[in-house]
């Protein structure tokens, strides 16, 4: 599998935590089939990772989840679209997640 349909099928998917669960090992297990990418994979693992650890045992309102989900799949999309650019268009594309990330999602 490669990432385009990792994102993919965390787009369709419910917005439950399974389906982060499932989009953090994905992302972990890309890390290992193209290490040339690993850091593009590892910012989606730690996000996806992180909204697991903190919602996995209480219910969440699901605008809340949907939202969380939302910027996963804006997140996934700059990984897709970086994985087809050179490469610095790619370094750009994963600052983008990481600052909008690190400095814009209070949540997760």
């Amino acid at each position: 599998m490669n990432f385009q349909d990792t994102a993919t099928r965390f787009e369709r998917a419910e917005s439950g935590t399974d389906s982060f669960k499932i989009l953090a090992k994905d992302a972990y297990q890309a890390m290992k089939d193209d290490p040339g990418n690993a850091g593009l994979y590892f910012v989606i693992g730690v996000a996806a990772q992180s909204y697991v650890r903190r919602y996995e045992d209480q219910g969440v309102a699901p605008e809340f989840a949907d939202k969380a989900k939302a910027i996963l799949v804006s997140y996934n999309a700059k990984i897709v679209e970086a994985l087809a650019a050179d490469a610095g268009t790619r370094l750009r594309l994963l600052g983008e997640v990481a600052l909008d990330y690190e400095w814009q999602v209070q949540d997760f």
